[in-house]
């Protein structure tokens, strides 16, 4: 293990805490919009909810990975200019593989930012030497520098103006850990658009959630309280407005959906989707909120469903015709959101009349198919 000695500049910790304190109160309100900072501080831990197998299953169908929009066009300056398309003749198992090559490479691109606990930080005290006291005004860091080591186990500690040895606090390791080690697009010092409300404001007011949370993931760690309080007001902005399809298809809409299901607020979220006539993510939301909470009077007969909704297609747009099978299945969703709605929701009148809405296209959609397959000879 290597050792590296230095005495850091002049850093008031005091004044990160205030200005970070800042943000908190100035991020509340805006023109059209009022939100809390949350973090994940509460007994409950969430991470081994979200990375249970069966809720990353759910918000994984959730997301409805589009390939049309997973590998759109984007201009962040920090991408090398666009290649020219190849244009090939391939046969059916070569472009089955290629797909499946687009597959892992979407599965890549869609992976989700963990949702963990916030940090909670634990002073540790080494030695306390008093014949070090008013020997120097300035603290003293020692960092391990050693390769290969993780920033989170690095070995760094402080000698404090009294004589304290002692490990140092998180957004001082942090720091440390960006200078010896950088990573790409992080500063050392927080963005402006992250510590001037009327930036992050006007940032959310335009509507760029993807942007904000894409800089949220590499400026901070998961478990910081300013990465959870970031990323709250984001969320608690997308449901103010229902712009839940600006973050669909993408890694942020999984963390979105587990956010709104953990704080029970995913009625907006169900509403949208009976409104768009997505009955099946209907049922995966409820049956989502059944493994985060198990409180959902039909939990059960929602998780029954989820395998036979997993093994359907993902619906990216209006069906144009049914199967019997595809009748069958859809009238046990719309039972069991009937059921929900009664027993659990909030906005019952919302959600009632949209599913009513629903079940008037559906009708619809199944006299016409039958009506087609009666006309074919195949009724």
């Amino acid at each position: 293990m290597s050792l590296l000695f230095r005495k850091p500049t002049i850093f008031n910790a005091k004044n990160v805490l205030l200005r970070q304190n800042d943000v908190q109160i100035l991020l509340l309100t805006s023109k059209n919009f009022s939100a809390v900072p949350t973090i994940y501080d509460g007994e409950s831990d969430p991470a081994p909810k979200f990375f249970s197998s069966n809720v990353q299953v759910l918000l994984k169908r959730l997301t409805r990975p589009d390939f049309n929009k997973v590998f759109r066009k984007r201009t962040n300056s920090g991408f090398p200019v666009l290649k020219t398309p190849q244009y090939k003749f391939l046969t059916t198992e070569q472009l089955e593989a290629e797909v499946a090559k687009s597959r892992a490479r979407a599965d890549q691109l869609l992976q989700m930012p963990p949702v963990v606990k916030v940090q909670t930080h634990i002073k540790e005290v080494l030695s306390r030497d008093p014949a070090l006291i008013g020997f120097d005004t300035a603290k003293y860091m020692f960092t391990d520098i050693t390769l290969g080591v993780d920033n989170q186990h690095r070995i760094i500690m402080e000698r404090d103006t009294d004589g304290v040895l002692q490990s140092c606090d998180p957004d001082v390791r942090k720091r440390l850990n960006q200078i010896y080690f950088p990573i790409k697009g992080r500063k050392i010092k927080e963005p402006v658009m992250f510590t001037d409300p009327e930036r992050f404001n006007s940032l959310l007011d335009r509507e760029q959630y993807e942007f904000v949370l894409d800089r949220a993931c590499i400026q901070y760690e998961p478990d910081e309280p300013s990465y959870q309080k970031i990323t709250s007001v984001a969320y608690q902005h997308v449901d103010s407005r229902k712009n839940y399809g600006l973050l669909r298809s993408t890694r942020h809409f999984g963390p979105l959906t587990f956010y709104l299901t953990w704080h029970l607020s995913m009625e907006g979220l169900l509403l949208e989707l009976l409104q768009n006539n997505v009955i099946r993510e209907a049922v995966l939301l409820v049956a989502l909120r059944q493994e985060v909470h198990g409180d959902v009077a039909n939990g059960s007969a929602a998780q029954g469903l989820v395998a036979e909704i997993m093994n359907t297609p993902i619906q990216l747009s209006k069906p144009e015709s049914l199967t019997e099978e595809d009748i069958q299945l859809d009238t046990k969703c719309i039972d069991c959101i009937e059921q929900y709605i009664s027993a659990n929701s909030s906005m019952k009148s919302q959600q009632e009349l949209a599913l009513q809405g629903f079940r008037e296209f559906y009708q619809q959609l199944i006299d016409l198919s039958r009506g087609v397959r009666k006309a074919h000879g195949n009724a």
